[in-house]
């Protein structure tokens, strides 16, 4: 119906186009009609000059409130087509900025699977031996990274047993918090007192830590290290590993004690200082 409508008016306006020259033939020339009855001093011709030139300015003025109009409306869609620009912009501005951080989240979620994650739960040892080693330590579960000087080069040692029954240790505790496997995990040095140990068969075994995992470090010496932490011949020891993860990167990190001189019969006192850790 809209349609049949549209259409009908516009084959009105074309017939009032159409005829409207006719109808203002009719008025001028017909001296019946007001004011074309009343005595002028104008002949038809100027009339019709006349009459042309006054609807060609109202014409004109017509179309110039026409061109206004459709001008404030051309500049008030203007105007607020380039706000919903701005809009859009900051949207996509602020959506590019968001997917960036989820891109940067995501990789930085997917590099912390990878990332070796090592926690003190504070649980040591001094000189277990291999008797009672079972009744604190699983020897299947656990982690071993054990650290010691081969006194006589053609010793062998062929089970965690053999350490903590010829040597005194000093064993600290670490859990494998991270979601993979740490990798040949292994002490690349040991400072004593500010000073690096002497020269010798000193050996470092590594291991590799499960998920969940327990990591037992060993430090297993010829002397009473205990009795040196209770005397204060011992100050402090800083050990230093390496280590790397399932997909082959590389890291660091030191485990520091600091030991304060107690009574002969007491356990040494110390205080630990671990690393965050690096990757090289």
């Amino acid at each position: 119906m809209k349609r049949i409508a549209k259409y009908l008016l516009y084959i009105m306006i074309t017939i009032i186009l159409i005829l409207f020259p006719f109808l203002i033939e009719k008025m001028i020339l017909c001296e019946t009609i007001f004011p074309f009855n009343i005595p002028i001093n104008l002949s038809k011709e100027t009339w019709f000059g006349f009459i042309a030139s006054y609807l060609g300015a109202v014409g004109t003025v017509m179309l110039g409130i026409i061109a206004l109009y459709q001008n404030k409306k051309y500049k008030e869609l203007s105007d607020s087509s380039e706000e919903k620009v701005i809009t859009l912009q900051n949207e996509i501005k602020t959506l590019t900025e968001k997917s960036v951080a989820l891109i940067e989240l995501n990789s930085k979620i997917e590099q912390a699977k990878y990332y070796p994650m090592l926690t003190n739960i504070n649980y040591s040892y001094w000189n277990t031996n291999g008797k009672n080693i079972t009744k604190k330590i699983d020897l299947e579960k656990d982690a071993f990274q054990i650290s010691y000087n081969k006194v006589n080069p053609n010793e062998m040692l062929t089970s965690y047993k053999d350490v903590f029954n010829q040597y005194h240790t000093f064993v600290y505790t670490l859990k494998n918090d991270g979601e993979q496997t740490i990798r040949n995990f292994n002490c690349k040095s040991i400072v004593k007192n500010d000073a690096e140990h002497e020269f010798g068969f000193w050996l470092f075994q590594s291991c590799d830590i499960e998920p969940g995992a327990l990591l037992r470090c060993v430090y297993a010496t010829k002397f009473n290290l205990a009795e040196q932490c209770q005397h204060g011949e011992i100050q402090s020891l800083k050990f230093q590993y390496e280590m790397e993860n399932v997909i082959g990167e590389r890291f660091e990190m030191t485990c520091d004690f600091f030991f304060f001189p107690v009574a002969t019969n007491d356990a040494p006192n110390f205080s630990i200082e671990i690393s965050p850790i690096q990757r090289l």
